[in-house]
């Protein structure tokens, strides 16, 4: 019968980044328990991989099933580079000071109120200008290939 089990494990820092790891590591293993293992083959995920948990979850499946090995995934806890299907693993959108002029001439252009604009509350106004793009994209007021640089 086919086992999915899942750990955490505490990991260390970052020490190349400078990150403290607040968070754990998270093992997902897959095995056919009436089988021989042949062997442990870890999955690594390329640029993306947390976008479709489903995907993963199902490639390791089929890979322990066919064959007849441990097969793991490692859920990286430091960078998720794509939105995901499940909340937990999306990557998010941080600002920093050094942003805040850039999104704010966005802002401006737009005619979007920007003068409480602040690193605390700057996802809240880009969420407001993702929409208000998305609006005006449906209303093919503005190209459908439009995109706003936050960077200069």
């Amino acid at each position: 019968m086919l086992i999915n089990q899942t750990y955490f494990i505490d990991s260390c820092d970052d020490v190349e980044l400078n990150i403290k790891r607040e968070s754990q590591l998270e093992y997902r293993i897959t095995y056919d328990n009436s089988r021989l293992m042949k062997a442990i083959v870890f999955i690594i995920g390329g640029y993306g991989a947390n976008a479709n948990i489903h995907f993963l979850d199902s490639y390791r499946n089929f890979i322990a099933k066919k064959f007849d090995v441990v097969a793991v995934n490692v859920f990286y806890h430091c960078f998720c580079q794509r939105k995901s299907d499940v909340e937990k693993y999306s990557a998010q959108a941080t600002f920093i000071e050094d942003d805040l002029s850039f999104l704010k001439e966005i802002l401006d252009n737009f005619k979007i109120q920007s003068s409480k604009l602040g690193v605390d509350n700057a996802h809240i106004h880009y969420d407001f200008l993702y929409h208000t793009i998305a609006n005006l994209k449906n209303q093919k007021i503005l190209n459908q290939d439009y995109k706003a640089h936050i960077r200069g």
